[in-house]
């Protein structure tokens, strides 16, 4: 299973049961987005409308079409809302059907598009709640944690460093790295890294601590910077080097293998991925299953023809 393009596939929506009425809603809004937990007494009548019930998990599903766009966020007062929507959309329904203006041909494209997207998003939650063992969240986090984190290497700096104040004229930057070339030398001659930096560095959140830098990866520190940290040898400093920033003295205390975060910490993460990776994974084969005619693109290129010999 390939787990890293998996991020590219949406999360799906929550499984529900739909009844009339919000069959009617989804009709007329559209696509359905993820939302609450399913109530356990799904099936119980919350209203009677003209003799149509509403049902509990018709809320459940109104929720998740329409919920994202409600102004309200208080339980109760959001349940309000989604009832009384339901209410008016089998109400207006009802309406359009007794002045014979509905246009079934529509309602019939909407109805379908609704029915595929809420197949496709069950399958898609059973197929990623399937995928995501404990087996298979153990070896992503091998593959994709551990492996990952065990290559690159963390290196704890002390840095010592001389502005260049913008715009940085070349007065500025010549002026920098006189002072950068006077505290090379003090080091140099012995004296200790962190005493010259607590004397001239020009950072004051790191010169109160004597260049401290923490721990860093290469993916924290600018290219400049990083090329010649990952050069220097555990007790070893750098030559005095310039980025945009300013001119910089680097020393290396210490180097490590980067941890990795704790499983269980990442779980939650892990499961997703799996369950992402195995979704995409069957949306794949099937596209490859299919047999898929593109009939917009032949005719735009027969069109792009038109003419040519």
């Amino acid at each position: 299973m390939n787990i890293l393009p998996a991020f590219r596939m949406p999360r799906p929506v929550t499984r529900t049961r739909a009844g009339a009425a919000t069959v009617w809603l989804a009709v007329m809004l559209g696509a359905g987005a993820p939302a609450l937990a399913q109530s356990p007494s799904a099936e119980s009548v919350v209203a009677v409308v003209n003799g149509n019930k509403i049902l509990e998990s018709d809320l459940q599903v109104a929720d998740e079409v329409v919920g994202r766009n409600l102004l309200a966020r208080e339980p109760v007062e959001r349940r309000e809302s989604l009832l009384k929507m339901l209410i008016d959309s089998i109400l207006l329904a009802q309406a359009a059907n007794d002045r014979h203006i509905a246009d079934e041909a529509d309602l019939q494209r909407r109805a379908a598009f609704a029915r595929n997207q809420g197949l496709a998003n069950h399958l898609l939650t059973v197929i990623g709640e399937q995928a995501a063992t404990e087996e298979a969240m153990r070896k992503a986090y091998e593959e994709v944690v551990v492996k990952a984190v065990a290559t690159e290497p963390e290196l704890h700096l002390r840095h010592l460093i001389f502005m260049i104040a913008p715009p940085a004229d070349e007065a500025a930057i010549i002026a920098a790295g006189q002072k950068a070339k006077s505290a090379m030398e003090r080091i140099n001659k012995g004296e200790d890294f962190a005493a010259v930096v607590a004397d001239m560095s020009e950072d004051p959140v790191t010169k109160a601590r004597g260049g401290d830098y923490d721990w860093r990866g290469r993916g924290e520190m600018g290219r400049e910077y990083a090329d010649v940290a990952f050069k220097l040898k555990k007790g070893e400093v750098s030559a005095p080097f310039k980025t945009a920033v300013g001119w910089h003295i680097l020393k290396l205390d210490d180097q490590r293998t980067r941890r990795p975060a704790d499983y269980d910490k990442i779980r939650d993460r892990l499961a997703a991925l799996v369950a992402n990776a195995a979704q995409m994974e069957l949306v794949d084969k099937v596209r490859a299953q299919a047999k898929i005619e593109r009939l917009d693109q032949t005719n735009t290129a027969e069109k792009g023809t038109v003419g040519l010999k």
